[in-house]
């Protein structure tokens, strides 16, 4: 398809987005939409309550896509500095506590703007999938020690505590409800490992969930900044996707720590970011069963290979094997073009 004639910006648009103040006071508002709106609907019907959660949860998920625009925009300079002003009116918001302007400035601020300006490089669809997943795992590496240091306590025994209202409450609700008899051990086991589960998993499924929503909402403010014609850099799509060897071997390194490192902190660290690493090879594998079947005009088997991702699990497996010899072997190179 031709891509499309650069459009003129909404003149609001353009001036929140080339002004310091109004651009930190927007993204203020985008970061604080999760907690305003359902504070605002409180007490209103559940259902409005969850809409209003969902809407600024949404909202809120934006602002890396927003802190993207004004860095292909305005440049580096220009997006540290509506980024501080965002990150010191939070602090202020929150009574003058340092950690949520931190992590504002840091996680939203600054990470951000180091993968749009990769994004802008060449090879950028790569180069800030690797930088924004490398941004995402050491911020998860210090959250986790800092706060286990804080409660003096090792990592695995703080998502644990973490994770025990919630898995104490669901016992106590299936139980109230007789869905659960006091003497059923086996249902109270099964409850007990599917709790050991998550807790082994967590900090790698949430450094996953951000390296996808950071690195999404990049693609996102690409594809408008395109539009409207302040975009230069890189423009190729995500099916090309390919990591460097680099990531390859990181990979395989984790997976044999993982078995060599005890069961201690390393070694839940070493498993969890195995999980993040696995997840964006997935992706690399994702990109090259996607070039395969469009090569071939199987448009429907795309959308199956999609759904099966989205309702089964274990499916993601095989593409992280694919993702990781794409690296050594190419396979997309030999994919002939779409039509051909």
């Amino acid at each position: 398809m031709p891509e499309q004639s650069p459009q003129p910006m909404p003149a609001m648009a353009s001036y929140i987005l080339s002004h310091r103040l109004p651009c930190a006071s927007l993204m203020l508002v985008m970061l604080m939409c999760a907690i305003w709106l359902p504070l605002i609907m409180q007490g209103l019907n559940p259902v409005l309550l969850l809409l209003a959660t969902m809407i600024g949860l949404t909202i809120h998920m934006f602002v890396p896509a927003l802190v993207a625009l004004v860095t292909f925009g305005g440049g580096m300079i220009f997006a540290v500095q509506v980024s501080a002003i965002a990150a010191v009116a939070v602090t202020l918001i929150a009574g003058f506590a340092i950690v949520p302007g931190l992590i504002v400035f840091v996680a939203y601020g600054l990470l951000s703007i180091l993968g749009a300006l990769m994004m802008m490089r060449s090879d950028g669809v790569k180069q800030s999938a690797e930088w924004i997943g490398l941004g995402v795992g050491c911020l998860t590496l210090f959250g986790l020690a800092i706060a286990a240091m804080s409660n003096d306590v090792g990592m695995r025994e703080l998502i644990n505590q973490l994770l025990a209202p919630m898995f104490d409450g669901v016992e106590q609700q299936i139980t109230a409800t007789g869905q659960l008899p006091a003497g059923d051990l086996e249902a109270r086991q099964m409850l007990e490992q599917g709790r050991q589960m998550m807790v082994a998993i967590l900090p790698g499924l949430m450094a996953l969930g951000l390296w996808l929503t950071w690195w999404s909402n990049l693609v996102f403010a690409r594809h408008y900044a395109s539009k409207y014609n302040f975009y230069q850099g890189d423009t190729a799509g995500l099916i090309s996707l390919q990591f460097g060897k680099p990531v390859a071997y990181v990979f395989l390194v984790l997976l044999l720590l993982m078995n060599f490192a005890g069961t201690g902190d390393l070694q839940y660290l070493t498993s969890n970011a195995a999980i993040l690493t696995g997840g964006m090879l997935a992706m690399q594998g994702i990109a090259v069963g996607h070039s395969w079947l469009k090569a071939k005009g199987m448009m429907l088997s795309i959308a199956l290979m999609y759904v099966m991702l989205l309702i089964w699990s274990a499916m993601i497996i095989p593409f992280v094997i694919i993702g990781l010899l794409d690296i050594w072997f190419d396979y997309r190179r030999k994919i002939p073009a779409v039509g051909g």
